[in-house]
């Protein structure tokens, strides 16, 4: 029977089936154990890092820290998409659409507000809250922290998540976040920084090689200062390797 089984599968099969290349990665954040587990295994590591930066006062995350911080009150830098707020629905339709990215489409997504949040981040900057750190997002998402029909201010409070105007920095130019973590160093002591992308911590070169030269350069910040969220879906590792398929497979390591 296996034969014939195999014969009529072939036979009922379509000559081309269709392609999702973001199927698995979007799938993976919406469904497995094992993202959930990272996530909330990321934030937990980060609050115990917390701890120990609260006790040293030579403590700091950001490179963009003056040499005299040891007096001012303490902060963490986080990013928003996909570290703080899961757009997963939003890769979940384009998948499904087999529609390509475009800002049009995600600025439509952004004024929803149905943004959820990503696993650990909640309880961990309530914690932070109530040990007198202060949660700044450098997020390159066009919005006004001072507008309450702000979209991406409305979906921040929906999840209960610690906000204040002030602390919300999102993007007015450039999408390069260096300038806006000197706003937050000039007048707090940086204490984690977490995000799903290399330029939430620093800005990142262009390509493959140089980029990991960098988080080489960086090795002792991964995990004690510095904490990536897992993001499978997009980020600009992407602009590095190449958008189209057949740059990304020609990146491939195939061992024989």
């Amino acid at each position: 029977m296996r034969p014939f089984l195999l014969f009529t599968l072939s036979v009922c099969l379509p000559a081309q089936q269709k392609q999702y290349p973001n199927l698995n990665a979007t799938a993976w954040m919406q469904t497995s154990a094992e993202y959930v587990a990272a996530t909330t295994q990321a934030y937990r590591a980060a609050e115990r890092s917390m701890n120990d930066a609260l006790a040293d006062p030579n403590w700091t995350a950001a490179y963009e820290q003056g040499t005299d911080f040891r007096g001012l009150p303490p902060a963490v830098i986080l990013d928003l998409d996909e570290t703080v707020l899961d757009n997963s629905a939003f890769q979940a339709r384009q998948v499904a659409d087999e529609l390509s990215y475009s800002d049009a489409l995600w600025q439509a997504w952004v004024k929803e507000a149905k943004a959820g949040a990503i696993p650990g981040a909640v309880q961990f900057l309530n914690t932070a809250l109530l040990k007198g750190v202060a949660p700044f997002y450098v997020t390159n998402r066009v919005c006004d922290a001072m507008n309450d029909d702000d979209a991406t201010v409305k979906v921040l409070k929906a999840h209960r998540i610690p906000f204040s105007r002030e602390r919300l920095l999102c993007k007015t130019g450039t999408s390069e976040k260096t300038e806006r973590r000197k706003l937050v160093a000039a007048k707090y002591r940086v204490l984690l920084m977490v995000g799903d992308d290399f330029n939430d911590f620093t800005a990142a070169p262009t390509t493959v090689e140089k980029r990991a030269d960098l988080a080489h350069f960086h090795q002792a910040m991964w995990g004690t200062k510095w904490f990536v969220i897992p993001n499978p879906t997009y980020g600009s590792w992407e602009r590095a390797v190449g958008m189209a398929i057949a740059d990304k497979l020609g990146k491939l390591e195939r061992k024989q």
